[in-house]
């Protein structure tokens, strides 16, 4: 490291960063865990990750060194807003550390955030190189039992000179491994008689707003009433969607429900060949129950998925199709 960051490394763990939503004080220091450390780097990203542009190592996004406030960093990720780096979380992680922040080298507005396996643990609030309340300071970010954790950096009036560091990412592994937090996500398995939907599969596709393949419309995670799923379709209300249903199709299952990310309220309905065989009545994140569908379309043509505006205010209406998939097996789920 070309000048010295002030990381100490302890036996005990200790939590002194606030990692806070909004942060606007000075971090306190940080203690680092002892334990092997393991530095993230573009080639570990994870399905979901996406950026503007090219993503450095151990540069800035521009190319020169990594630098914030006058800070040189040796180690780090360097990116361009929009940007969003997936990684899953090595199974002995106890915690993750970071140094986030705007690049010197450019002064764009952005935010800066991370995510455990959906959850914000810290923002930045708006910055830039010249903001004088944000200092880059040194994260520590509990990912004891998570699967995943996002770093995102989101564009503020444009995305001109949003250079952004994720300097000296690194995990830290204790002695043993730690269960997921939360099982269910990621629990689908690679599967050749499982065919899982995507937009371009489509035969018709006439939306209010874009159609996610295996996000939340947002960006984020498909999460319905705390169930997360890596695979399916984010869509925001109205929207109509018509799938062709192949000769080999034998089954079509699906979780349907009211996005996480937002509180509008929605009506979800499926069609075969025309014929209306679910509706979800009126739901919303907080009001609904969660539960797979499974319908024989053996024999059929076409399956349509709807997501209905359910009060006249499409404000938030952000709807899931979790785990949405063909099968080719009879004993197929």
């Amino acid at each position: 490291m070309k000048k010295n960051l002030k990381i100490f490394a302890a036996a005990s763990m200790m939590m002194l960063s606030t990692a806070a939503i909004a942060q606007t004080e000075q971090a306190e220091e940080v203690k680092i865990m002892e334990g092997n450390r393991v530095y993230v780097t573009k080639n570990d990203q994870a399905f979901g990750s996406k950026s503007y542009w090219r993503i450095n190592m151990d540069k800035a996004v521009g190319g020169e060194a990594l630098s914030m406030k006058g800070e040189k960093y040796e180690k780090g990720l360097g990116v361009h807003a929009p940007s969003k780096l997936v990684f899953d979380v090595p199974r002995k992680a106890q915690y993750f550390y970071v140094v986030p922040g705007p690049d010197d080298a450019h002064n764009g507005k952005i935010t800066m955030s991370i995510k455990v396996d959906g959850e914000e643990v810290f923002t930045t609030g708006p910055i830039s190189s010249k903001t004088k309340k944000y200092t880059p300071t040194l994260q520590q970010i509990d990912v004891a039992g998570a699967k995943q954790i996002e770093l995102i950096v989101e564009e503020g009036a444009d995305n001109g000179g949003d250079h952004a560091d994720w300097a000296e990412a690194f995990f830290v592994e204790g002695k043993k491994e730690f269960k997921l937090k939360n099982p269910n996500y990621g629990a689908y398995t690679e599967d050749e008689s499982l065919v899982y939907l995507t937009k371009e599969m489509a035969t018709t596709n006439d939306s209010y707003w874009r159609v996610m393949n295996n996000e939340g419309v947002d960006g984020g995670f498909i999460s319905i009433s705390g169930n997360q799923f890596r695979k399916g379709l984010g869509v925001h209300s109205t929207s109509t969607m018509v799938f062709p249903v192949k000769d080999n199709y034998v089954n079509f299952v699906v979780t349907p429900g009211a996005n996480d990310s937002n509180g509008g309220k929605i009506r979800m309905i499926i069609k075969i060949d025309g014929e209306e065989v679910y509706n979800s009545g009126t739901i919303s994140r907080s009001k609904q129950t969660v539960e797979e569908q499974s319908f024989n379309v053996k024999g059929k043509k076409t399956i349509t998925l709807i997501c209905e505006d359910a009060d006249d205010n499409q404000g938030g209406d952000h709807g899931s199709w979790g785990d949405a998939r063909f099968t080719t097996k009879a004993d197929s789920k």
